[in-house]
């Protein structure tokens, strides 16, 4: 039974682990995350390897190498499991609160620890990690991690938004708490708190099963089957209202025929033919964002003036203010998707503002690169929100026969399609920042 659970520990954590990873690649939040967990479940496999192969392989007699490389391999994930979830989790919270942005120095300072272990603290020949050294640096880890777990429960300002923070504090906290009680433990009491490490671990990956199936866990939505009702859902609606619109339509021509109001059919017309427009490029817009690869036609553009014609019908609102830093920049790019490009970016940032902010655009060339930096001061997002931004049909706007959540989808796959790179970073009332960065050719 003791092997049984930390074989399940295994499988179930790596396999949750490898899932939430492919599913959704580019969210830092689930990168984090997975790997937490993916650490939880090799803790299992080290058991394992601890507890019966490698006294089998003694017992046995068998190859010097084979014993030696064991023993290795066994020791390695003992000094991985030790330090790694303390690591992780302080990064993923960190992310969680919006207070690791892009500065590589925050991951390099927070492994000095961890490294500090692996390198002087672990006898790899005897499997020994010094617990002792590791649950002092450990405690102050899950300090820090906790505050930053308790933090978005107090800021939050409705109660389903404290009970999601909530329940992912405690699917995360209370496995690595159990892990720094293990650490303090003297032998007897540590040997006896290991048995329990298995159903805790079970227990956490049978939670976050369940608020990923419901669409609560780190604001992910599952792919396949669920992103295709969204957006069926969204079409659907979309097709609904023009429907609708073209019975209406139909009636009311119908209706001036039978009186022989011919002349005062033309607007009904001209409503059928707008309705129409307006439908092909609904449909229109959707095949291109649910487009698999993109092939931009890349030839010499001003990316200055593709932003002056984006930007013209924005500084039309009479409440939105726009600042521009830039001069001629010339590109290798496709114009067509620039230009859609940059427009949802403006679009969102002017409904972000509720048509009422300013909007500060600044364009400039640095080493081998082109840098566009577009920000506004709307609402923002929260670190959930942002975090999801690229996913396909996900909005955080109400969905209409406007909103489909492409937009930001189809922005990132346009960057990508030309080599570039996208940055968003985001403060809740504050407003957003949005950073393109290109390369200088090609």
């Amino acid at each position: 039974m003791f092997f049984f659970m930390f074989f399940l520990m295994f499988i179930g954590l790596t396999s949750l682990s490898v899932y939430l990873w492919v599913n959704h690649r580019g969210n830092r939040l689930i990168f984090w995350a997975s790997l937490v967990i993916l650490c939880a479940g090799l803790g299992g496999l080290q058991i394992f390897l601890e507890k019966g192969w490698v006294p089998y392989t003694i017992d046995r007699a068998l190859n010097v190498t084979v014993i030696r490389s064991s023993v290795i391999a066994t020791a390695l994930l003992n000094a991985v499991i030790n330090t790694f979830p303390y690591y992780g989790m302080l990064l993923f919270y960190l992310i969680y609160n919006g207070l690791f942005t892009y500065q590589k120095w925050i991951p390099i300072l927070a492994s000095i620890p961890p490294v500090i272990t692996l390198f002087f603290q672990t006898d790899l020949m005897a499997n020994r990690v010094d617990n002792g050294f590791v649950a002092v640096w450990g405690l102050c880890y899950v300090c820090f991690t906790a505050f930053l777990a308790v933090r978005p429960i107090i800021q939050a300002s409705h109660f389903k938004e404290r009970i999601n923070h909530a329940s992912i504090a405690t699917v995360f906290l209370v496995p690595l708490i159990a892990l720094n009680i293990y650490h303090f433990s003297s032998s007897p009491v540590s040997d006896q708190l290991m048995t329990f490490i298995p159903y805790i671990c079970i227990t956490s990956v049978l939670l976050i099963t369940v608020f990923y199936l419901r669409d609560a866990f780190l604001g992910v939505r599952r792919k396949s089957i669920h992103t295709v009702h969204v957006g069926t859902g969204i079409i659907h609606h979309s097709l609904k209202n023009s429907i609708g619109k073209i019975k209406l339509n139909a009636l009311n021509i119908q209706k001036h025929v039978h009186m022989g109001q011919y002349d005062k059919m033309n607007v009904y017309v001209e409503n059928l033919l707008n309705t129409h427009e307006s439908m092909m490029t609904m449909m229109s817009k959707i095949s291109r964002a649910m487009n698999d690869k993109l092939v931009p036609k890349k030839e010499e553009h001003d990316l200055s003036v593709i932003l002056d014609e984006v930007l013209e019908t924005v500084e039309a609102l009479p409440n939105i203010r726009v600042v521009k830093e830039y001069e001629p920049i010339f590109l290798f790019i496709d114009k067509m998707y620039m230009t859609e490009c940059l427009q949802n970016i403006c679009n969102n940032a002017v409904e972000a503002m509720r048509e009422n902010g300013s909007l500060f655009v600044t364009l400039e060339r640095r080493t081998n690169k082109v840098v566009l930096t577009i920000r506004d001061t709307g609402r923002g997002m929260n670190n959930i929100q942002l975090q999801n931004i690229f996913e396909p049909f996900y909005s955080t706007k109400h969905r209409s026969g406007e909103h489909f959540g492409l937009g930001m989808y189809q922005v990132k796959k346009v960057m990508e399609a030309h080599k570039g790179k996208i940055e968003v970073s985001s403060t809740p009332n504050k407003g957003t920042i949005i950073v393109l960065t290109f390369q200088s050719k090609g």
